[in-house]
């Protein structure tokens, strides 16, 4: 059985998602504020992550393509951040196809009831990009 973190990397915010191999559910962890800065995300994620999930065998991050396959900006700021990631963490990574998966996410939401683009009266977002890393997991659970 394999503990696995699933991360939706966002600059300004980052979901976590936590799963494992054995039983194949993927359960919203929390978000990390990004600070813009792929490797302070990294070490940020990486501190949070272990003090919530506390061993943890791979991470996997969402990486978001182009409809067309191709890769963008967003995708190569976060093989970086992946990068930072493994240096800082000696944890493997691994990478997920994310397109849609913030819809799905969004999807999830209102089926129960919830509004995914509303603020908390704190101003924080709701949990969206936590779900969307759910949403990363479970695909990489289906496939």
């Amino acid at each position: 059985m394999s503990k696995i973190i699933a991360i939706d990397y966002g600059l300004r915010r980052i979901g976590l998602a936590v799963g494992d191999t054995r039983y194949q559910i993927a359960m919203p962890l929390g978000i990390v504020d990004g600070k813009g800065n792929p490797e302070a995300d990294a070490g940020n994620v990486f501190t949070r992550a272990r003090g919530d999930a506390g061993d943890i065998d791979f991470f996997l991050v969402g990486l978001p393509m182009n409809m067309d396959g191709s890769e963008g900006t967003q995708a190569r700021v976060t093989r970086e951040f992946a990068k930072h990631l493994s240096e800082i963490s000696g944890i493997p990574v691994e990478f997920q196809d994310e397109r849609l998966s913030s819809f799905s996410a969004g999807d999830k939401f209102h089926s129960h009831g919830k509004d995914a683009l509303k603020k908390k009266k704190s101003g924080k977002p709701k949990r969206i990009d936590a779900v969307a890393a759910a949403v990363i997991l479970e695909s990489y659970f289906s496939r």
